[in-house]
């Protein structure tokens, strides 16, 4: 699978967006199933050419992904992508507690889960005549302006999450409260309310899923090295994390994956 990441030329949508990601990948006859590893953030994914499945590795449900859908972050392992034939989407990645206030969700609910949404008229036939990506992010952008429009981007939890994400999960929870002035108890509740998840699991989810990412981006860095990297002080502590949150090992959890192609490399 081919990625390219490219950046919003909107500063002010940066409270609010990470960024954009194009994917594609020809599959062929044969069907390639990826995991989906556990996700701090919530993404809108726009299915420009093909289609893929979502896949339960729980009940085993196999359901088709919606043209244009909103994910939720993943707290633990549980769904496969599977992709048939040439496949091509466009995706805007969200700050931590972005989603709930752009689209109108609740983003408990949201967690672990994918929903339908809407885009204004024209928007769809315009990212699919886009001539590029950076094209497309120029469009997205425009849209993502008038929903922002009179919301307000400054709460302090809101902050603390997302340098938390930025962070990686390296940063004390303590020390994040303090900086919004609330008590820890108040601090847990918002935080929870605007992210769908407590600040303890959310942490525990950045650093696992900076694990999988450096994997992925350096095939041949050893899962020891990774989770060094993603700031765990030993093994047994980052394989304890991974398999709470995945069900399985490291050195499992990979297999057989197709490697990813990122453009350029990024950081988190």
């Amino acid at each position: 699978m081919k990625i390219n990441l490219v950046d919003s030329r909107a500063a002010v949508l940066a409270p609010w967006l990470m960024g954009y990601l194009g994917a594609e990948l020809d599959a062929g006859d044969r069907a390639v199933r990826r995991v989906i590893p556990v996700r701090p953030n919530c993404f809108v994914q726009i299915i420009l050419g093909g289609d893929h499945a979502i896949v339960d590795i729980v009940n085993g449900e196999r359901v088709p992904a919606p043209r244009v859908g909103l994910f939720g972050p993943l707290s633990h392992y549980r769904y496969d992508m599977e992709i048939t034939g040439s496949f091509k989407t466009f995706s805007a990645r969200f700050q931590p507690a972005a989603a709930g206030q752009l689209f109108g969700v609740d983003p408990v609910a949201l967690v672990d889960r994918v929903m339908a949404i809407g885009l204004p008229p024209g928007l769809f036939e315009a990212l699919s005549a886009a001539p590029h990506w950076g094209a497309m992010a120029e469009l997205f952008d425009g849209w993502l302006l008038t929903l922002i429009d009179g919301k307000s981007a400054e709460d302090p939890v809101a902050r603390a999450a997302r340098q938390l994400r930025e962070g990686h999960g390296q940063i004390g929870i303590n020390e994040l409260c303090a900086e919004t002035g609330l008590s820890m108890r108040h601090f847990q509740r918002r935080f929870r309310a605007l992210t769908g998840q407590n600040p303890k699991h959310y942490a525990r989810v950045c650093r696992v899923a900076n694990a999988v990412h450096l994997k992925e981006l350096q095939p041949e860095m050893s899962w020891t090295a990774a989770a060094l990297e993603a700031g765990y002080a030993d093994q047994p502590h980052f394989i304890r994390d991974f398999k709470a949150l995945t069900g399985i090992l490291p050195r499992d959890f990979l297999r057989f994956q197709t490697p990813i192609e990122r453009y350029p490399k990024w950081e988190g």
